[in-house]
């Protein structure tokens, strides 16, 4: 069983996750995700069984990753997280078929009481791996996935991630491969390209090289050639192109935008 917290504050994650390790759930794996985008990355790398999700963050709001998420997979427990006792928050967890809706600061038996109701509704519609060493597998690519979305802004190698995960790199790679379908170094050069062109659609007041910085490359030049391998086009003709055609939503939810009438 696999849990995800979403919460753009680290402080409230942090919470989360001690309270869950307190009450002894049995998750093989705790995921994090500081916004909505990462969420939904992460739901589709591992389908964690439960969610826990702020609805108001930066970026692409709580309802509507909710709403991807179950996208991915219906079967996916949602709580929702709010700092607002507001009728409209109840309202759009109904509609997007949320488990529960709990007010922070969470009070430990709450969050006990909603994530125990989401593991027996769970447990009738999810079957358990049978193999232990898969089980292990799974949970230290998850531990590597999670690191990379929350770290991917900084300088990474291999050998970070399994220094944290406390294998060689070598395993590691072979694993992540394994699961993912991709290595390690290519999921990272696919999160910090995605969030790149978050970036250079909605964030128009940072230059091309604060870009750069602020998804992992030192070098702007380096960053400038990575981007256009990958996605065909340089940083300043994404920017231009998402700003002249409306398409800037389709960095964040992979869609295109609607076509214009007439």
């Amino acid at each position: 069983m696999k849990i995800l917290l979403v919460d753009d504050e680290p402080i409230v994650r942090r919470g989360l996750r001690q309270m869950i390790r307190n009450f002894h759930a049995p998750f093989k794996a705790i995921l994090e995700a500081s916004n909505g985008q990462e969420a939904i990355i992460l739901t589709r790398q591992y389908r964690p069984e439960i969610v826990l999700l702020d609805i108001r963050m930066p970026g692409l709001d709580g309802v509507t990753a909710a709403n991807m998420i179950k996208q991915v997979d219906r079967r996916i427990k949602i709580i929702f997280l709010t700092a607002y006792a507001q009728f409209d928050y109840a309202q759009a967890a109904i509609r997007c078929g949320v488990r529960d809706y709990l007010v922070k600061p969470v009070h430990p038996d709450q969050l006990e009481q909603a994530i125990t109701a989401c593991l027996e509704e769970s447990s009738e519609t999810y079957v358990a791996l049978p193999d232990g060493n898969l089980t292990r597998a799974q949970q230290l690519v998850a531990s590597a996935v999670s690191y990379i979305l929350q770290n991917y802004m900084r300088p990474l190698r291999l050998e970070d991630l399994a220094r944290q995960a406390h294998v060689s790199p070598a395993y590691l790679s072979y694993l992540f491969s394994q699961e993912q379908g991709q290595t390690c170094i290519e999921f990272l050069t696919a999160t910090r390209l995605h969030r790149a062109k978050e970036l250079l659609a909605f964030d128009v007041g940072s230059s091309i090289s604060d870009i750069a910085w602020q998804v992992g490359y030192e070098n702007t030049n380096y960053f400038s050639r990575v981007f256009k391998r990958y996605i065909g086009v340089t940083p300043t003709e994404y920017r231009k192109n998402s700003a002249l055609s409306g398409n800037a939503i389709h960095a964040v939810t992979g869609e295109s935008a609607p076509k214009r009438s007439g």
